[in-house]
């Protein structure tokens, strides 16, 4: 069975679950992005002890639910989580810090900022997300079919960069961190996406203005692809090829979400200057 047979496979499965969650919304969306980011931050993690770091792994994954969890409380207008969960936040680096005090590792500089990077990394895009589903008001428009949009613009901007590099790439893009990417494929990629979102949110979001349509394409045609050399170099430099094998013909979870985590940031800033 060829890869790309179960990319297609895996995507046929998964692609109608994700819109599922998406729409429904409530807490289980807000328990697909609590999973998500925990399989995400255990392999960010595990990439870096590929290095010979020791990350304060257990209390990351325990803060991580708690800030998600804490920012969903508050888009529910559930108060009574939010005072305990912000003292537990605050007292974070005490423990992480303490954690690695008394532990045998060495290179306690690393491993501090290692877990504080992946959180940096990942949970601030999955808060982002939550927000965006739950708080964001985008005036006329369904939060939960622009997310739909942005993961589609996402998708289809990495399949395009795969096929138009596959078939007309020669140069290559940035050969010391993804020897397989060309500039081809990002220009095919880049070009999909900008076409994508304004075109399709006529149809989905015919409320949203098309000059922001076109910036927010523009944007995951840019910062999707950035976010998997991103992602692309962590795996370089721990030496190895994926971040985990958790889905079949797509490796980790990390790497089906590295340019969702790094577009959603800015896609949240843009949000808030048009609104």
């Amino acid at each position: 069975m060829s890869e790309l047979f179960k990319r297609v496979v895996v995507a046929v499965i998964l692609i109608p679950i994700a819109f599922v969650i998406v729409i429904v919304g409530g807490i289980y969306f807000f328990v697909a992005i609590a999973l998500i980011s925990t399989l995400v931050l255990q392999e960010f993690y595990k990439m870096s002890e590929q290095k010979g770091y020791s990350p304060s792994i257990i209390l990351s994954l325990i803060f991580n639910f708690i800030v998600l969890l804490r920012f969903y409380f508050t888009t529910q207008n559930i108060d009574s989580f939010v005072l305990s969960s912000d003292l537990l936040m605050l007292i974070f680096p005490t423990l992480v810090l303490l954690q690695q005090l008394f532990s045998k590792n060495t290179n306690i500089y690393a491993n501090v900022g290692t877990s504080f990077a992946g959180l940096l990394y990942i949970t601030i895009p999955m808060v982002l997300l939550i927000l965006i589903r739950f708080q964001m008001s985008i005036p006329d428009v369904n939060s939960a079919y622009f997310i739909l949009m942005i993961f589609c613009s996402i998708w289809i901007c990495d399949s395009a960069a795969y096929f138009v590099g596959k078939k007309f790439g020669k140069r290559k893009l940035l050969a010391s961190v993804s020897p397989k990417k060309t500039v081809a494929g990002a220009v095919g990629g880049f070009s999909a996406s900008l076409l994508f979102f304004p075109i399709a949110s006529n149809f989905v979001l015919p409320t949203f203005p098309v000059l922001y349509a076109c910036i927010i394409g523009a944007t995951i045609g840019i910062l999707g692809q950035i976010g998997d050399l991103v992602e692309s170099k962590f795996k370089r430099d721990a030496n190895i090829k994926d971040s985990g094998n958790l889905i079949p013909g797509h490796g980790g979870v990390l790497d089906r979400f590295d340019s969702i985590i790094f577009t959603i940031p800015i896609v949240y800033v843009l949000l808030s200057v048009f609104y």
